[in-house]
């Protein structure tokens, strides 16, 4: 009786355990043919000042809170700016939150817009 209540003791340790125990993911499936990654965007940093000149165009801004945000630039005043992002929301940054600004550089290779 004694061995009975031992074995059936264990097996249900040994089930809550398992049980218990953290999921294993599985190994990640090898890329078949992975494509040769695109080169990142390059920005180049303009003043709080100079933002006037890049209305309606696209911007990345960096914030002291070390957030990083893009979008269109839709509204400057010499204490916040405003910002069309990219999920399509509207969001105000007061001047003094903000770290830098970023303006998208063309890459060297692409050809120049044509002006019309």
């Amino acid at each position: 009786m004694k061995n009975t209540l031992l074995f059936a003791s264990m097996f249900l340790f040994m089930a809550t355990a398992q049980a218990a125990a953290p999921a294993r993911h599985a190994a990640p499936v090898a890329a078949k043919a992975a494509a040769p990654a695109a080169p990142k965007q390059q920005y180049q940093e303009v003043s709080y000042d100079d933002l006037a000149k890049y209305l309606n165009q696209h911007v990345v801004v960096r914030t002291t809170l070390h957030t990083e945000r893009s979008g269109t630039l839709v509204k400057y005043s010499g204490t916040a700016i405003d910002l069309k992002l990219d999920t399509g929301a509207t969001l105000g940054l007061p001047r003094e939150t903000i770290r830098s600004i970023g303006i998208p550089i063309p890459p060297a290779d692409a050809p120049a817009p044509e002006k019309k």
